[in-house]
């Protein structure tokens, strides 16, 4: 382990960095790790358990997998743009073919790095100055909470006024409320490059907030209001048990092949991951929609058919949670480590 600090500029290259701004890359430059390897010397071997995700920065590995077939791996290779064999438990063993540098950084800190970085929310506006209670039983989304929980969730609400040029959520912050505007407007706005861009005017009835505590990565946005006016105010706890657990459904492996089989419906498969690393790791069978467009694809999807959300944990949660907002069947699929007979079972569901 070296003492060097990191280059976050030489990070510009690997996703999911490429997506960060410059401040947030230096935010987080103090977690990741350098590490200067000899040749000759074992990163990693095939079946070992690891917390950490290794980005290969300079230098070269000899890549060999349970075939004992062996790639020589280099920092300039075109594919070197995602983090090496970024699994729980390694499939191939990694040997430095020479004097080798990499970037290492804790793999639950990178998925929440890769959740926050698409979970973009492409809001419209909408000039609807319903009740706001009205508002929300009339969403997709709160419909999915059973009708003898409405009570306990509107109860728990908890009302805030609110002044013009106030900051309601703050793009990096941490998210533990999620928001209602019961009266006036907001503007949400992403900052992009030395500028701010505006996403999206808000009005009565809107809601926002959520995907961070889903996620539980940073605020992927700034809300501010436009007016003065009244918020609806819902803890994250009290978020999660009432309408995150109403809403979003898991499925084990065995009763999605009960569900393929008995189900009327045609099954989905959706993977939210980036392209290139549904392109690097692809899910047999399943539709490669990116959790940053989801929300826009959503809107063109068959709502007879039930969707089944993988890729990984977070982020098929959240992706899980659009496609319901959008007001369709969706579930998460909690794989473990499917058998390749259960995976082509899969796939011949989604090309039936």
């Amino acid at each position: 382990m070296s003492n060097q600090t990191a280059d976050m500029s030489r990070l510009e290259n690997f996703i999911p960095f490429d997506c960060l701004s410059e401040s947030h890359r230096n935010e987080i430059q103090g977690q990741i790790s350098v590490i200067k390897i000899a040749p000759g010397r074992l990163l990693f071997k095939r079946g070992q358990s690891s917390d950490k995700a290794y980005f290969l920065i300079k230098g070269s590995l000899d890549l060999t997998d349970a075939s004992f077939q062996v790639r020589h791996f280099t920092a300039d290779d075109d594919e070197n743009y995602l983090a090496i064999d970024n699994y729980a438990e390694h499939t191939i063993n990694a040997i430095t073919a020479e004097a080798t540098t990499l970037y290492a950084i804790d793999r639950n800190k990178l998925d929440l790095l890769m959740t926050w970085t698409q979970a973009a929310e492409s809001m419209l506006d909408d000039a609807n100055e319903r009740d706001w209670m009205d508002a929300l039983l009339s969403s997709e989304l709160f419909s999915a909470v059973p009708p003898a929980m409405i009570h306990s969730l509107f109860v728990k609400f908890q009302e805030r006024e609110v002044q013009l040029g106030e900051v309601i959520v703050k793009e990096g912050d941490h998210g533990d409320t999620l928001f209602v505007i019961k009266q006036g407007k907001a503007m949400v706005t992403r900052t992009k490059g030395a500028k701010q861009e505006t996403l999206a005017a808000l009005s009565a009835g809107r809601f926002f907030g959520e995907d961070a505590l889903i996620s539980e990565s940073p605020r992927n946005a700034t809300i501010t209001m436009t007016s003065d006016g009244v918020l609806m105010c819902l803890g994250k706890s009290d978020f999660q048990a009432i309408l995150q657990d109403s809403v979003i459904r898991h499925l084990t492996e065995d009763e999605l092949d009960t569900m393929v089989l008995e189900a009327e419906a045609a099954c989905i498969l959706v993977d939210v991951r980036l392209p290139m690393e549904f392109r690097h790791d692809r899910t047999p069978g399943a539709r490669n929609l990116p959790l940053n467009e989801l929300r826009r694809e959503a809107l063109n999807l068959e709502k007879d058919f039930f969707y089944v959300v993988c890729g990984d944990g977070r982020r098929s949660e959240l992706g899980a949670y659009i496609l319901s907002e959008a007001g369709l069947s969706a579930y998460v699929l909690d794989r473990g480590k499917p058998t390749d007979a259960k995976q082509q079972t899969h796939a011949k569901a989604i090309q039936a």
